[in-house]
């Protein structure tokens, strides 16, 4: 059956090959972009920014305004930040948060009442890095995790009204958040300037390296279309999928010892 899904952060990456992969099954989609170019598309794109409440509550007005409904929202919308945390400016990890955090929490907000009706389902797209705090990267781990006990909170909240909620705990995917990621730090101190700068060509090698964006979706839908979605779901190299049982299975500071030396720390 056709459904009504909106995907955040449509414009490229992950919420680009959702769009794609979705709107070729026959759903009707809805991609956001601040700035969308729709042109040719097999599905529709829309202008939304999650950081502005008003933009939010317009775009899903108005895709109820012409469907009538509301099936499932993809909250893909997304942005990198990684930094020592001494040097991070407060500006910067206040964009990180508004967009990862409050941003999901807006579309929540503005998607629920319809979502109701229809009994739909709610996808995070969270991180890995969301179970255990990665160096260089804890604002960007922090806005994750929070992302992560919300959907906890909201699957309670929801469960009497038939609307599902889950968190996708993504790895590494060849995606464009290279060039976006938000990189605060400085080059003229010595405290942190050699560490960070290799530890961060890792980040973007790890990127390039990562899953395609389009197996990521596929496996994405294929949550989406469970007959019930679980509270997370891991998608990733195996690595890293192998580092979520470790964080379980090894004592505390082995852990951390390993993920020092897997960031090229010591």
């Amino acid at each position: 059956m056709s459904k009504v899904i909106l995907i955040t952060g449509a414009s490229s990456g992950l919420g680009l090959a959702l769009a794609q992969q979705l709107a070729g099954k026959g759903h009707r989609v809805y991609g956001t972009s601040r700035r969308p170019q729709d042109a040719g598309l097999p599905y529709t794109m829309i202008a939304m920014d999650v950081q502005d409440g008003a933009s939010v509550r317009s775009a899903i007005a108005a895709i109820v305004e012409k469907e009538g409904r509301l099936d499932a929202v993809i909250n893909n919308a997304g942005i990198g930040i990684a930094g020592p945390l001494e040097q991070l400016s407060m500006e910067h990890i206040e964009k990180a948060l508004d967009t990862n955090v409050k941003g999901v929490i807006r579309v929540i907000q503005a998607a629920l009442p319809h979502l109701r009706r229809s009994k739909g389902r709610v996808l995070n797209i969270s991180s890995i890095g969301a179970l255990f705090g990665l160096p260089y990267r804890g604002v960007y781990c922090a806005s994750k995790s929070a992302v992560d006990l919300i959907t906890e909170a909201l699957r309670m909240e929801l469960y009497a009204h038939g609307v599902e909620a889950c968190s996708i705990h993504a790895g590494d995917i060849q995606t464009s958040i290279n060039a976006n990621r938000i990189k605060d730090y400085d080059p003229n101190d010595p405290t942190y300037k050699d560490s960070f700068e290799k530890v961060y060509a890792d980040i973007d090698k790890d990127v390039e390296n990562g899953l395609s964006a389009e197996e990521v979706a596929r496996q994405v839908i294929r949550a989406l279309e469970s007959p019930r979605l679980r509270r997370y779901y891991t998608i990733g190299k195996p690595l890293q999928r192998l580092s979520v049982l470790a964080r379980r299975l090894l004592p505390a500071s082995l852990f951390e010892k390993v993920i020092r030396g897997y960031s090229g720390m010591g």
